[in-house]
């Protein structure tokens, strides 16, 4: 898939989250990994407000399922 290609494709499921869910605000995060190593990709649409609440919700979201897990291995740990 061409540089070109991928960022229709984003564009495309963008629109259709604007579309189809009446989406407000929109953040695609993404990550491609080839032999010279990983990128990330970013696109948003909406006020930026809202683009930025949706990047801390999500970030604070991943934090806690990270905390959560590594609590829960403390946990299984101490028990044994």
């Amino acid at each position: 898939m061409t540089p070109k290609q991928r960022d229709q494709a984003v564009l495309r499921i963008q629109n259709q989250l604007i579309e189809e869910v009446s989406a407000d605000a929109v953040l695609i995060v993404y990550s491609r990994t080839n032999r010279r190593g990983t990128k990330v990709f970013m696109t948003a649409w909406g006020n930026d407000l809202a683009c930025e609440g949706l990047a801390k919700h999500a970030f604070a979201h991943y934090v806690e399922m990270e905390t959560e897990e590594i609590e829960e291995e403390e946990e299984e740990e101490t028990d044994e």
